[in-house]
């Protein structure tokens, strides 16, 4: 089954209902009759522009629910697509045509097409071409992912996967979740979990939310449509967490909140759940491989670095350094294995072979296990440091700095003294001014000698990535 078939159905169901809404975009919202119009004439205009079958098209517009029409307009007419994220980089990929409203970034490579929204127009009719591709085996999508890897990778998904990777938001988003019909969604649909759960939410006929180019007039929009789900990233909990803290009077009306993309820590987990919505989930997972882990932050932010319980049919084990698994409760690197795992990374097999191994996906983060299935993260291979012969683990460092009072993020790394010794240093944002050496002590009194910062240096924002993952 072509993957955009069940999204046309529902546009014959519900035509009069929202499908996607990005208040303050140009077009701001459409219904699901207005969606399959969109789709229609994009996949016209993509056939007059030359664009075939098989084609792989990368797209960089700024819309949104332009991006969204050109993604389920091309896939439909078996056009695989790959979603770039404000860079020119493909993951490996090789682009047969790229789609953008910035096409003098891209001058001398390729085929480039400029888009706007006049793709968007015409009659609404289906064109008259071929029947639709349904080979369930057919590529139909490029997920860009840097999380294991540290730069962009392509990883491909065909129209089987893709729906079986749906199906599983079922059970693997929490009960709430599967029967949310309004969802709002601050990651983006440029972004792997964000184009899912634009897919998921579509599938169904609900209603996905997105930013628009003022983020506050979402804050509205909740209340107006009374958005049931918030999916964001601990970032953007946070960033959200603060205008809500900062007025009071303001309602929140959420059912549930599901967190993604990096870890959620137990200051956050308990100050959200306190102003936003008890029903607050945690949930790990990696485009290489589904969902791994999910759980109520209620029950697991009691355990510093715990992301949820692994789901069913997911088998995660714990390493020691020469590749022999450990039992419940003893940290190593970690690897896993999914019934909807990818087999590699696209016009990479360098890379493949680095991460997939012995049928399983060695993602590069440290943790362990508990006897009863809970999944605790201590950090990452790649962002281990090394100060004075003891390996120091940033993230964990960063979980004790965001616990003290009014720091609301840290990002910790090694940097060289005039000696050339490396010393640890955290940047900090804080909601405002602190006594740093209160917070020493709070450090001293939490973590090892080697993972005491030796200097705090006040910032007001860490870089960050798609995700909200630290860049």
């Amino acid at each position: 089954m072509n993957i955009v078939e069940p999204i046309l159905f529902q546009c014959k169901l519900n035509p009069l209902a929202t499908a996607i809404c990005v208040p303050g975009s140009t077009i701001g919202s459409v219904n699901y009759g207005r969606l399959e119009k969109l789709i229609h004439n994009v996949t016209r205009n993509a056939l007059e522009s030359g664009i075939v079958p098989g084609n792989i098209a990368a797209i960089l517009v700024t819309d949104t629910i332009l991006h969204a029409a050109l993604i389920l307009g091309l896939m439909h007419i078996g056009v695989t697509t790959l979603s770039l994220r404000g860079s020119r980089d493909a993951g490996g990929a090789a682009p047969d045509i790229i789609l953008t409203d910035v096409p003098g970034r891209f001058s001398g490579q390729g085929t480039v097409l400029s888009v706007d929204q006049s793709w968007m127009e015409g009659d609404g009719k289906p064109p008259a071409r071929p029947q639709v591709p349904t080979n369930e085996e057919d590529i139909c999508r490029i997920v860009l992912t840097s999380g294991s890897t540290g730069v962009p990778k392509g990883i491909a998904f065909s129209h089987k996967l893709l729906s079986e990777r749906l199906s599983n938001y079922a059970y693997s988003k929490s009960a709430r979740f599967a029967h949310c019909s309004r969802l709002f969604c601050d990651l983006g649909i440029a972004t792997g979990p964000g184009f899912r759960y634009a897919m998921v939410i579509l599938s169904r006929g609900g209603t996905i939310f997105f930013l628009g180019p003022e983020p506050a007039d979402i804050l509205q929009t909740i209340d107006l449509y009374k958005i049931q789900g918030m999916a964001t990233s601990p970032y953007g909990l946070g960033e959200f967490l603060k205008f809500f803290e900062a007025d009071s009077a303001f309602e929140v009306g959420f059912d549930h909140i599901i967190c993604q993309g990096a870890m959620l820590s137990g200051e956050l987990s308990r100050r959200a759940r306190a102003r936003m919505c008890q029903n607050l989930y945690s949930t790990y997972g990696a485009t290489e491989t589904t969902t791994v882990a999910l759980g109520p932050a209620s029950l697991i932010d009691a355990v510093p670095g715990a992301v949820g319980y692994v789901l069913p049919g997911v088998t995660v084990e714990a390493l020691d350094k020469s590749g022999n698994a450990l039992p419940p409760g003893q940290t190593g690197a970690l690897r896993i294995r999914s019934h909807h795992m990818v087999s590699g990374y696209v016009g990479d097999p360098e890379t493949t072979r680095a991460f997939f191994r012995d049928g399983y996906f060695y993602s590069g983060d440290v943790g362990y296990t508990t006897p009863e299935g809970l999944l605790v993260i201590t950090g990452r291979e790649k962002t281990a440091l090394n100060i004075g012969g003891d390996t120091v683990s940033p993230e964990s460092v960063e979980a004790v700095i965001t616990s003290f009072e009014n720091v609301e993020q840290a990002g910790v790394f090694a940097l060289n003294n005039e000696l050339g010794i490396a010393e640890l240093t955290a940047l900090i944002v804080t909601r405002s001014q602190i006594n740093e050496s209160r917070l020493r002590d709070h450090c001293v009194r939490r973590l090892p000698p080697s993972c005491v910062p030796v200097r705090f240096i006040s910032v007001d924002a860490l870089p960050r990535a798609g995700q909200g993952k630290i860049d």
